[in-house]
């Protein structure tokens, strides 16, 4: 901290600010001023103005550099190193990028601090304020990971605040472009983009150029990258930390910063100790082999849903299991259940092959492109029915999203669709009995998606247990409704005929037909739907979402 005075005094406000938006500020530079702008507010938007001016100049420049115009002349705003910047053709040298990324660091700081201060006061609703930043990383991948705190998916956002592994390697992409793997058993925390706090366990940090003064906060002080990759273990009091390529300045309070080079390992005993040579380097694995070892487990997750898999498909209740592509026809996915009552093959039009939820290309198809969906049948009626299906949902752009909607939508017919809102819908089509009202019975689940899910796979489940009177909706296992089935909104058989996966084949035209209704393409992806004749219970989903879901 006294270092960081001295450096604010040395240099003023506007200079530590057009240090940073030009790329020429050192580490030491970046944390002064961002310290700067969390303690005020005035110079907070002093910050954001310079900043505001260097982008307008900047597209300024770029618009009329081909006629040759003067864009701007003023003695208050121009500087030597600016007029510099001029002289070789643009406002941002070459060290432009960085500059990028410093200043987008600076100003996630600024977001932070400015929510903090215009939160809602004690007894304030909250409505109408800017939430605060989800996180700063980007959970790439993870490996046998016991979550204490709540568990986070891969390509999830790690959520702010302290995360505690009790075991497993987590593989994290900062929003600055650092690549960090942790090893548990750790406690840790995303500060920001550029800093991270260890409390304990280690980590092993890749710091590309654009990110250096990225830094590894300890209690016996702050571990700061000038490039290229370190890594640090806690335990305790003690910090012990190896510089694996590159160089790396140790600072801790009221002492100057000591710098280390390729090849060093330290030991700090606490905040007041001096470095020790340590014997033997702190090893952690790097982010390369962490999402090997993740591609590998998820393989073996992936063999052992395989086994389980031949188990469903001989199950007497299952008519239709669709996954992947056909091995003779790529547009054509076959049934491949066993039991006696079955659906046709499923006809693929319009989408286009992607990875499935186990990484491996072309075995899952994106119905994002307008008018995908793919074609199936039943001729059979049933008695029951539940519904199981992977997905991948990018945006609920539309105000229906088809999972599987039969065509048109006749008497005993089921439709199963996401809102817009986030809510599942699932209906089975009942005849007007007379006394009751023309409005169909509509069972809704509580919202299940999220815009910072979008990416991720999921599993969903209904279940319409007609002897019984219940339907039953699930989401990644667990049972998130139950609600009962009118008298009145009994059907005696359940019929699918022809119908659509992601899509909606032939609207009635007794209903809306403007766009916004009839198009209900998923802007999705889709690994595996199963179709049973029978209702599963509870257990049974769970178990099936246990098997088939990778372990995270």
């Amino acid at each position: 901290m006294a270092e960081k005075r001295i450096i604010r005094q040395k240099q003023g406000f506007e200079d530590l600010a057009v240090n940073a938006l030009e790329g020429l500020a050192g580490a030491d530079e970046v944390h002064a001023l961002e310290e700067l702008l969390k303690e005020s507010e005035k110079e907070r938007k002093r910050y954001l103005g310079f900043a505001a001016f260097e982008c307008a100049l900047e597209d300024a420049l770029k618009g009329d550099a081909s006629t040759g115009a003067i864009v701007c002349r003023s003695d208050e705003s121009s500087s030597p190193r600016r007029e510099a910047n001029r002289k070789t053709g643009g406002l941002w040298p070459a060290r432009s990028v960085q500059a990028f990324m410093v200043t987008m660091a600076l100003v996630v700081v600024l977001v932070v601090v400015f929510n903090r201060g215009l939160g809602p006061k004690q007894g304030d609703s909250g409505s109408g304020t800017a939430p605060l930043p989800k996180g700063f990383a980007v959970v790439a991948s993870q490996t046998d990971v016991d979550w204490e705190t709540s568990a986070v998916s891969s390509g999830d956002v790690l959520p702010r605040g302290i995360h505690y592994i009790e075991s497993g390697v987590v593989h994290l992409e900062l929003y600055s472009g650092v690549q960090l793997v942790v090893e548990g058993e750790a406690e840790f925390s995303i500060e920001s983009p550029l800093v991270v706090t260890l409390n304990k366990g280690a980590v092993r940090a890749y710091v590309p150029d654009v990110a250096h003064g990225f830094r590894v906060v300890t209690k016996a002080g702050k571990i700061i990258d000038y490039g290229t990759e370190f890594s640090v273990r806690v335990s305790g009091d003690t910090t012990d930390f190896t510089v694996l390529d590159g160089e790396v300045g140790l600072l801790q309070d009221e002492r100057p910063e000591i710098r280390f080079t390729r090849g060093d390992s330290l030991r700090v005993r606490s905040a007041l100790g001096k470095p020790e040579v340590l014997k033997n380097p702190i090893r952690v694995m790097s982010s390369s082999t962490a999402s090997l070892e993740a591609q590998q487990s998820l393989s073996i997750q992936e063999a052992r849903w395989e086994t389980s898999l031949q188990e469903w498909l001989r199950d007497p209740r299952l008519v239709a299991c669709y996954r992947g592509p056909s091995e003779k026809q790529s547009r054509v996915l076959e049934n491949l259940a066993d039991g006696g009552v079955t659906a046709t093959q499923a006809a693929v039009v319009g989408a286009t092959a992607c990875v499935n939820r186990w990484g491996q290309e072309g075995r899952a198809f994106d119905y994002t492109r307008f008018g995908s969906r793919s074609r199936v049948a039943l001729p059979e009626t049933m008695d029951d029915i539940s519904f199981v299906c992977w997905l991948k949902i990018n945006s609920l752009n539309n105000l229906f999203n088809s999972i599987f909607l039969t065509d048109g939508h006749e008497e005993g017919e089921p439709h199963w669709q996401i809102l817009r809102d986030g809510r599942i819908f699932f209906s089975v089509k009942h005849p007007h009995r007379k006394g009751t009202s023309w409005q169909q019975m509509v069972f809704y689940s509580p919202p299940i998606w999220r815009d910072e899910m979008s990416g991720d796979w999921n599993m969903l489940a209904v279940t319409y247990d007609r002897k019984a009177g219940k339907v039953a909706h699930y989401f990644n296992g667990k049972q998130i409704s139950l609600e009962l089935i009118p008298d009145h909104a009994r059907v005696s058989r359940i019929n699918i005929s022809a119908a659509s996966i992601a899509n909606w084949a032939e609207p009635n035209p007794l209903y809306r037909t403007d766009e916004e209704f009839t198009c209900r393409n998923l802007n999705g992806s889709v690994d595996e739907v199963f179709i049973f004749d029978g209702v599963l219970g509870v257990s049974e989903i769970a178990t099936m979402y246990s098997q088939s879901s990778g372990g995270e």
